[in-house]
């Protein structure tokens, strides 16, 4: 048996990965509290389960089921095209099935699909946008449509054969999902872009294991081995049995081109080729969404790490945006703790590390945040805050706030919310937002950090301010220009947290409407951070957030 144990964040989520492949191709495997243990045979056709799983779990992002699924679209063409709309997403078709399927990606697994009877290159090669004239309507080039639809579909059932899918996906998969975490070896190093894919992995990762496998069982010779795994007690005879990280992106390092990493720049971290395999698991552990991704390390069992990141990466059949993704694994882990709370278990959630992975940030593609018992309290009680904002965004000097990654990241880091209320207020005022029941559900967040305390405010005080605001706007009708200047000043003394500012402008707002001032603002002088709550709260109502509202737009987004 082999057996293995939960160690660092990326090996673990490297475990997991494993797991996975076992739990896809029915293998048995045993988990008792940290460790792992299963049978040698589970790595025969582990080359096999490890494709049909990345295959199954990114498969519909690759440009290949982009093609299959456009087979609809391509019939609906056949009869002829309904307007100049349609013509132009059909022609983009051609380009994108031109341009994937003559890309070297797909190149270089032609010469494995010999049996498929299909020059995919050659035939993508040769099809020609279809081009109208001025004067020409749709209906006079439905004749070329038909005869390119033809052909479009034709090219769609060779790729449905299950060699060219077998093929295909993984290539294309390998650059886009497993290169992100590790490269340069293997089926990603620069001399096997053109080899078998399958040979390549079964050679470097699973040929070594077995190897080293067989070694073991002589067992006066294997423990005089003096090289000991990083990862587990496996030992090992020589270097030429043993592997390093370099391969790992953002993790190994390089031993040849820089020793000084190693005491006496002598190379002394090494893994077996068992661990090699875990590593291999790595893209398999996270659950990735358009290039970025989400590993719960809860660390405490492998049940609870198989359990809290069955995340589903899709909502029916639309693919979830990351932002669903991330609050979906987040509210999970909520779950699980309110659930045993209920059922009176004494669960420790201290330290659960959240490691989120973006292949877009190459210096530093994984950022890790740690989910403490006060954080998961704060993310429980504006849980359904927190959800209206999945997807939300505002636009700022050409720029996109994503407003859910800047909210959840400012609760982790401890930080205000008040730059946050601000900008998008400003942008409120300045006519470039009007997401305003957001920036109402950001003030609760930010307002649910006091809970218990004597800077926290219940949501009916919250209403009761908002209100003011809103029955003020009611005061200024017509006269909106005066209003946004109200506003302006009120958000400036917010900016600097000059409560004196704050109710000089107000006072004189209130007189110019010959209204008696709210006794509830009192409290702004003496207590900052409530200042920073009442004063939001009242520029939200004051730019038209009703009460009633909150329940519509609540009932609308979900």
């Amino acid at each position: 048996m082999i057996e293995l144990q939960i160690d660092e964040v990326i090996y673990n989520a490297g475990i997991l990965g494993l797991c996975r492949v076992f739990q896809h191709a029915n293998l048995d495997f045993d988990r008792k509290g940290q460790t792992i243990s299963f049978d040698e045979a589970n790595l025969e056709n582990f080359t096999e389960h490890y494709f049909e799983l990345l295959t199954e779990r990114y498969g519909y992002e690759s440009t290949y089921y982009k093609m299959l699924a456009s087979k609809a679209f391509i019939e609906k063409c056949m009869v002829g095209v309904d307007d100049e709309k349609q013509l132009e997403q059909f022609n983009k078709l051609i380009d994108n099935m031109k341009r994937w399927l003559t890309s070297n990606s797909y190149k270089n697994v032609y010469p494995f699909l010999k049996d498929i009877p299909y020059q995919f290159e050659a035939e993508a090669k040769a099809w020609k946008k279809v081009n109208k004239k001025k004067k020409e309507t749709v209906d006079d080039v439905c004749e070329q449509v038909t005869e390119l639809a033809t052909q479009l579909l034709k090219c769609i059932g060779f790729l449905e054969y299950s060699k060219a899918k077998r093929y295909i996906v993984p290539r294309v998969l390998s650059y886009q999902i497993i290169q992100g975490f590790w490269s340069n070896v293997s089926l990603l190093n620069s001399t096997a872009s053109k080899k078998d894919l399958y040979e390549e992995y079964e050679n470097y990762f699973i040929k070594s294991a077995e190897a080293y496998l067989e070694t073991k069982k002589d067992e006066k010779k294997y423990v005089k081995n003096k090289l000991t795994c990083a990862c587990c007690d496996n030992k090992m005879k020589t270097t030429a049995e043993a592997f390093d990280l370099t391969w790992v992106q953002k993790v190994g390092v390089d031993a040849a081109r820089k020793s000084s990493h190693y005491w006496d720049h002598q190379r002394d971290i090494f893994i077996c080729p068992i661990c090699n395999i875990v590593y291999s698991c790595v893209p398999l552990g996270f659950t990735l969404a358009k290039g970025k991704g989400l590993f719960i390390n809860n660390n405490r069992s492998i049940d609870e790490l198989i359990s809290v990141n069955s995340i589903s990466l899709r909502d029916g059949k639309d693919e979830l945006h990351h932002d669903e993704l991330e609050s979906t694994a987040y509210f999970k882990i909520l779950d699980v703790i309110v659930q045993q709370a209920e059922n009176h278990k004494n669960l420790e959630i201290d330290n659960i590390q959240i490691v989120k992975y973006d292949c877009n940030m190459e210096s530093r593609p994984y950022t890790f945040n740690v989910l403490s018992r006060e954080k998961a309290q704060q993310m429980q009680d504006g849980k359904q805050d927190f959800q209206f904002l999945v997807g939300k965004f505002a636009k700022e000097n050409g720029d996109y706030i994503q407003i859910y990654q800047e909210a959840i990241k400012r609760l982790y880091n401890g930080q205000s919310f008040a730059d946050l209320l601000y900008r998008l207020l400003r942008l409120v005022v300045d006519g470039e937002f009007k997401g305003i029941a957001s920036i109402n559900k950001i003030l609760n967040i930010s307002n649910n950090q006091f809970k218990g305390g004597a800077h926290y405010m219940t949501q009916e005080e919250l209403k009761k301010v908002r209100s003011y605001g809103f029955h003020l706007k009611e005061a200024y009708r017509g006269q909106e220009s005066k209003l946004n200047g109200i506003t302006y000043r009120l958000l400036n003394a917010l900016k600097v947290k000059n409560s004196n500012k704050f109710m000089e402008t107000l006072i004189q707002a209130y007189s110019y409407k010959k209204l008696a001032i709210p006794a509830a603002f009192v409290q702004v002088l003496n207590d900052v951070e409530k200042f920073q709550t009442i004063g939001y709260a009242f520029l939200i109502g004051l730019h038209g957030y009703e009460n009633a509202k909150d329940n519509k737009e609540e009932q609308a987004n979900g």
